[in-house]
């Protein structure tokens, strides 16, 4: 019996050692269940002073009280027949109210939006219709014929954007969404254009931390945001058109998402600790604006909400994360001795699953040409590809690029269009395909030691 106990313990520790190494985010301060405590009080108190129907137009605020896990289907009817009346309106689209001027001022028209339509499609599906099929429509489709145009599209509603398209495999739409993001609302040492501040920055993280090949702007977009960092929490921005600048809970809140989303625990707890001087000491649920003000504010508590679901998501998923990788270890030693937890640690901070102990890979050589260049590296055996960055920092904190290789045979990739006489620092490690959780993954080796070339 002894013999099995110490074989089927001996099984769990090799079953687990695929993912050895550090796990970036610190323990817990705070749990998951305490946070949910304040998401569930809060979208109470957001639901007791609610005015308008749920519609096309604020489609966005029903799926944040579906997330919240408020039961909203006493309103799907109303919101069904929003939608199929706008649908129905507009020959099969969804129209909605965009638009600003050449000085980025609000100048409402009616126009198609793929933030909207994203949003449109979130709620259908939450609420149990399909967005595929609804009323004779295929909503998915249309989504994804919807051209992006700047005037039409509020970047706040980019990361609904993603996950639609990334939910129904439009691969082509995700890409070119991204694309249009990082183009058109996002500059390196400023942040977010869409308005330079702590809120629209948050957005532009929370919109592309889950995705791979965006790490340099999520670290310079944290970087910008920490510039509106004040005792106590953050500042909107430094424009003082209607007064001082202050510390509000609606930025501190939406830092809160942003750090959250990048999977950097350590400053989401801090900022969750200021964001809690905040709270309204006599409504429930309710944040203030300022910490010195004495009524409460449903905008600063939408924010909050907003804050506080990601940052439950993040705590969430560590939660899970350390109860599967905690594994008991034994030796020869009487049955007294008392079992030992090891962690198997595979969460690094651009949220990629990593293990130390896996096949490293070496540059084998970086040849320049024209505007460009070739990289070479020896083949690594047992490993399902090789994963490969280059950019013009030597810590890769700026315009880097990303690419992938399936199968361990191919060992060299060429660059093209690339800026002429022009440094570029390129490093690659491996990748298993595995399981975790559940969810089939890529485990990534360690990087290689950098390298650099300079193009023709």
């Amino acid at each position: 019996m002894k013999k099995l106990i110490s074989v089927t313990l001996a099984i769990c520790v090799a079953l687990t050692s695929l993912f050895t190494g550090i796990y970036a985010m610190a323990d817990s301060k705070v749990t998951s269940s305490d946070v949910k405590t304040k998401i569930n009080e809060s979208a109470i108190y957001l639901m007791s002073v609610k005015k308008a129907s749920f519609t096309v137009d604020n489609a966005g605020s029903l799926n944040s009280f579906i997330r919240a896990g408020v039961n909203m289907s006493d309103y799907k009817a109303e919101f069904a027949k929003s939608v199929k009346e706008n649908l129905d309106s507009n020959g099969g689209k969804i129209q909605s109210t965009v638009g600003y001027d050449e000085n980025n001022n609000w100048a409402p028209i009616k126009g198609e939006s793929a933030g909207v339509y994203a949003n449109v499609i979130l709620a259908l599906d939450s609420l149990g219709y399909s967005a595929k099929s609804f009323e004779g429509y295929n909503i998915v489709s249309a989504f994804e014929n919807v051209k992006l145009v700047k005037d039409n599209e509020n970047q706040y509603l980019f990361s609904s954007i993603f996950t639609v398209a990334n939910k129904y495999g439009l691969k082509d739409y995700l890409k070119k969404a991204q694309n249009f993001l990082v183009n058109n609302y996002y500059e390196f040492g400023t942040g977010s254009t869409y308005y330079t501040s702590t809120d629209s920055t948050s957005q532009f993280v929370i919109a592309v931390a889950p995705y791979a090949g965006y790490q340099s702007f999520v670290d310079d977009a944290l970087a910008s945001i920490e510039n509106f960092k004040k005792d106590g929490g953050y500042l909107y921005n430094f424009d003082n058109t209607y007064g001082e600048p202050m510390v509000n809970a609606d930025s501190t809140a939406l830092a809160l998402a942003a750090y959250s989303a990048a999977n950097n625990l350590d400053k989401a707890q801090k900022i969750y600790t200021e964001l809690s001087a905040f709270e309204c000491k006599d409504v429930k649920g309710a944040y203030y604006y300022t910490a010195d003000d004495k009524s409460e504010n449903p905008t600063a508590t939408a924010d909050a909400l907003t804050g506080l679901m990601y940052f439950y998501d993040a705590l969430k998923a560590k939660e899970a994360y350390d109860a599967t990788t905690t594994t008991m270890t034994t030796t020869t030693a009487p049955s007294t001795t008392k079992p030992t937890t090891k962690k198997a640690t595979t969460y690094a901070k651009d949220g990629s699953y990593v293990n130390k102990k896996q096949k490293k890979v070496s540059i084998k050589k970086l040849k320049k040409a024209r505007k460009g260049f070739k990289a070479s590296w020896k083949k690594v055996t047992g490993v399902s590809g090789y994963q490969i960055q280059i950019s013009t920092s030597k810590k890769f904190s700026r315009e880097t690029s990303t690419y992938s290789i399936k199968g361990n045979k191919k060992t060299s990739k060429s660059f093209k269009g690339l800026k002429a006489k022009k440094t570029y620092y390129v490093r690659v490690r491996t990748y298993k395909n595995a399981k975790v959780n559940g969810k089939s993954v890529k485990v990534y080796s360690s990087w290689s030691k950098v390298k650099s070339v300079k193009t023709k």
